[in-house]
């Protein structure tokens, strides 16, 4: 924490004199509007920002603002990110993790764009999956909105499994089923750590946090039955700990049921044509909630504090949210096999997608929700994910883990 605080300082300080020079790869100030160039970083794939370059140039012709997207790696880009803030070179907009734009905003290195455009970020709220939403939005503070999302969907072998299990005692009496044939299911995103159990505990009805985030919640008699559940699913219902491709699995028929993200629905279209037609998707079993609650994923855009040209980010930012740019993103996504989603409900009727499948993505992507909006967030998932690992691997009591990790948690919550 300490580390983190010495962080804060010298970013502050950053930001403060951010007015005082420039931004990192952009033109000096007092050039005219023309020649004014927003510089992007893009979390992901060099193909997809060379995708944001192709849209930048019809932005150009409707605003004359150039923009111009560079590729950062996942594994570099929070440190990058971190370094730039401090260094005074950070772009004008970045893409980043959903919880990220927390994380920045209370260092003040990113634009709270909720106080900055009040009125057109209650339009775009009204666009966007409410679960997404509200992994974005903090004490009324809005950092980044939603530039693409991913979601747990189940996907199943139809010709073996005719319906799709729709609650838990289902799914449960399946895999009974399936064990007694030497067949089973894979958990392909999330295996064994916070990503793969967090559906569980939001469909057994707890959560990681109380609805203010006043009170860390880990350990409710929810989440213990989560954690039990999740728990049985591998040692009782024998789901594999270690990592096996859905491709292989369901090619194989050993495992004809998956838990998985949605792009392994490109997954299975180009990397097991040989079942084609034999395997389809639907939504998670339904726990004790009542609820089916996904896990979302995605990235978020923001505007950098040191940015000179903020108006200028904010046109280029809801350029990208248009349903006819989310359109072009998602086509050229999946032509690249980087399928990810557009978070842009008024996208989706423009989406060139197997009306089945869009069906239970839309469906799946109306109940589920992402990582809690907290700043240090990244850092709390390690205890999550050790108190699930020590109960799977080293029969650890359930509750005694959450407690611990819930301890953890509080001691982040009260020092943030």
């Amino acid at each position: 924490m300490r580390r983190m605080k010495i962080i804060a300082v010298i970013i502050g300080i950053a930001v403060a004199l951010s007015g005082c020079g420039r931004s990192g790869g952009r033109k000096p100030a007092d050039k005219g509007p023309a020649e004014v160039e927003l510089v992007m970083w893009l979390v992901g794939s060099e193909a997809q920002a060379q995708a944001i370059n192709a849209l930048a140039e019809d932005f150009y012709a409707e605003t004359k603002i150039k923009a111009r997207c560079e590729s950062i790696a996942w594994g570099d880009a929070h440190s990058k990110y971190l370094t730039s803030i401090a260094g005074g070179g950070a772009p004008d907009i970045g893409t980043m993790g959903l919880t990220w734009g927390t994380e920045f905003g209370s260092l003040g290195a990113v634009v709270d764009l909720k106080a900055a455009y009040p009125e057109e970020m209650q339009e775009i709220k009204n666009m966007v999956f409410t679960g997404m939403w509200e992994s974005i939005e903090y004490k009324g503070h809005v950092f980044g909105i939603p530039f693409d999302m991913t979601e747990h969907i189940l996907y199943y072998r139809s010709d073996i499994i005719p319906e799709p299990p729709t609650t838990w005692a289902d799914l449960t009496s399946l895999l009974t089923r399936l064990n007694q044939e030497n067949m089973g299911m894979i958990f392909d995103w999330g295996s064994m750590s916070w990503i793969g159990y967090s559906p569980f505990l939001w469909q057994a009805g707890g959560d990681y946090y109380d609805a203010a985030f006043s009170e860390v919640t880990v350990n409710s008699p929810e989440a213990v039955a989560a954690l039990t559940f999740f728990l049985e699913l591998y040692t009782r219902y024998r789901v594999p700990k270690t990592s096996i491709p859905v491709e292989q699995g369901m090619r194989s028929g050993e495992f004809p049921i998956a838990i998985s993200g949605n792009w392994k629905i490109q997954g299975l279209t180009l990397g097991a044509p040989e079942i084609a037609g034999k395997w389809t998707i639907a939504s998670l079993p339904t726990g004790p909630s009542d609820k089916k609650t996904a896990f979302l994923g995605g990235r978020t855009m923001g505007i950098f504090a040191q940015s000179k040209h903020k108006d200028e980010a904010w046109q280029f930012i809801k350029f990208l949210f248009r349903p006819d740019s989310q359109e072009r993103l998602y086509e050229d996504a999946i032509k690249k096999q980087d399928a990810y989603l557009p978070p842009n409900l008024m996208s989706w009727d423009r989406l060139k997608m197997d009306a089945a499948f869009k069906d239970v993505l839309m469906r799946q992507a109306r109940d589920a929700k992402g990582p809690p909006p907290i700043a240090n967030w990244d850092t709390c998932t390690k205890f999550i994910d050790e108190a699930i690992q020590k109960v799977i691997l080293q029969n650890a009591d359930p509750k005694a883990e959450l407690d611990k990790a819930k301890n953890e948690l509080t001691k982040l919550l009260k020092a943030k």
